[in-house]
């Protein structure tokens, strides 16, 4: 009897243990930089799921549950996938973790993941390239660094994901280009930024990533699928590796200054005040141009923040550094000069240039003219004449102002409510609504919208079968205008 009890239980077990499992679904690496993604499938009547908050050093991050069931030889059981995100900076193991599945505790196996260096991506329909100025330069010396991206005219792209780069050992600036322009089969877009090494040697850029988001191409539909979930391709760019100099000791500036200032006056009353103005022009790393100030012993100084403006020509990076000084001296004094000191790559030495000193004479005449003031004639007592006003001026003026307040706030509102109107008019997307003859074209339109909005999506679907053209159209322009779609 004993014998049998033994044997149902470990049948029971089995049969248990065949309908459960735990897979462990994950690359085997990861490229540094990037969040890596893994998913654990569990299947079975009861589960319950470890806590995983962290790998290691790394935190994880739960991107979500989805639950299906399915019947295996005619019996139930639960399908539980949960997803996982981390952000490794070396290699690292997942390590097994304790599932209770229909009462029973399941360990998972565990997975080593390996670093991987992104390679470029070589593709007919995609390119993503890296090309800098230069491939030499020291440390703060401007690098004009210009994205290119291409793909084919023919591909139907619904949305392309490009963060923000961050360079590591560089300090960087977006330049305000963005071009976009067509070069035989391809579009192009550029993207340019200037870049200064932060640190020197052999400094590398690793390659940047944009995910291109595109439409299935389905014959039956002209070759364009509307019930397709768009595809994701992630493009990566070539490398770039710099030689970073040092620049010579005590020198944190690199290009071509000029430095000089001004005074407004220079012989003045006491407690007048003067204005002292420091520009500095040029060609360099003006960002890095240090806080000038200024300190005197028998005057009160008041600043402003330095106004820094640059931009980019063939030059390099222009800028001008504007600063201004209010003086209010008790005597008469000596304003020093200011210098800059940076170093001149053509030349290849360090430049110290200066402005003039200025000498400010203050004439004390307060004194002399004191007695003078004694001597002066007794003032009358300012007579001050009080009128006061009756209780019908007082209501009429406030029923005026009330009548002032309500036509200046429905002016205010009339005018906001015509801008806004006026707005979804100009809008683009409307503008190509309008604009389409037949339903095919303004399928076409509509096709990256697609998943915006549950109605929107009826429409179109409702578009490809409908005859009415004119009437439908009328009512994705009025939904359009409802969503405030930018197009």
């Amino acid at each position: 009897m004993k014998t049998v009890f033994r044997t149902l239980t470990i049948f029971i077990l089995f049969s248990l243990q065949l309908f459960s499992s735990v897979n462990l679904n994950s690359s085997n690496s990861f490229i540094k930089g990037e969040p890596f993604i893994f998913e654990f499938e569990v299947s079975g009547s009861s589960i319950n799921f470890p806590k995983i908050e962290k790998i290691e050093e790394y935190v994880v991050q739960n991107l979500g549950t989805s639950r299906s069931l399915q019947i295996i030889n005619g019996k139930y059981s639960e399908k539980i996938s949960q997803k996982f995100q981390i952000l490794p900076q070396k290699e690292f193991t997942i390590p097994s973790f304790i599932f209770e599945i229909d009462g029973i505790k399941i360990e998972s196996a565990s997975k080593k993941i390996l670093e991987k260096k992104a390679d470029k991506t070589i593709s007919d329909n995609f390119d993503l390239q890296l090309i800098s100025s230069k491939k030499e330069a020291y440390i703060g010396e401007e690098i004009l660094l210009t994205l290119v991206f291409k793909y084919k005219k023919n591909l139907q792209i619904t949305n392309l994901g490009f963060e923000p780069p961050h360079f590591e050992n560089f300090w960087y600036k977006k330049v305000d280009t963005n071009r976009r322009y067509e070069e035989n089969e391809y579009i192009v877009q550029e993207l340019e930024y200037i870049l200064f090494a932060q640190k020197s040697g052999k400094v590398e850029i690793k390659p940047l990533s944009i995910i291109v988001q595109q439409v299935k191409q389905d014959s039956r539909f002209g070759n364009f699928s509307f019930l397709g979930v768009p595809t994701e391709k992630k493009i990566y760019s070539n490398p770039l590796e710099f030689d970073i100099k040092e620049l010579p000791e005590n020198t944190k500036l690199i290009g071509e200054f000029s430095i000089y200032s001004e005074v407004d006056k220079q012989e003045l009353k006491e407690g007048e005040s003067l204005s002292l103005k420091l520009n500095i022009t040029g060609v360099g790393n003006f960002d890095d141009i240090k806080d000038y100030t200024l300190e005197l012993k028998d005057a009160i100084i008041y600043d402003n923040k330095p106004k820094i403006e640059t931009k980019y020509s063939d030059m390099g990076l222009e800028g001008t550094y504007e600063k201004i000084f209010s003086i209010v001296p008790s005597s008469s004094l000596i304003i020093p000069s200011f210098t800059i000191k940076y170093f001149d790559k053509k030349q290849n030495k360090v430049i110290e240039k200066r402005t003039k000193e200025y000498k400010i004479l203050v004439n004390n005449i307060k004194s002399k003219e004191e007695p003078i003031l004694e001597k002066s004639v007794k003032k009358e007592p300012t007579k001050v004449i009080e009128k006061n006003s009756s209780f019908e001026e007082k209501l009429l003026f406030f029923l005026f102002g009330c009548f002032v307040t309500l036509l200046i706030f429905g002016l205010f509102t009339y005018v906001r409510i015509s801008k806004n109107r006026t707005k979804k008019d100009n809008n683009p997307l409307i503008k190509k609504i309008k604009s389409s003859k037949n339903k095919e074209e303004l399928l076409k339109i509509l096709l990256p919208y697609l998943k915006y909005n549950i109605e929107l999506d009826e429409l179109i679907f409702k578009c490809e079968k409908t005859n009415e053209f004119k009437e439908i159209k009328k009512t994705i322009i009025a939904l359009v205008k409802q969503l405030d779609i930018k197009g």
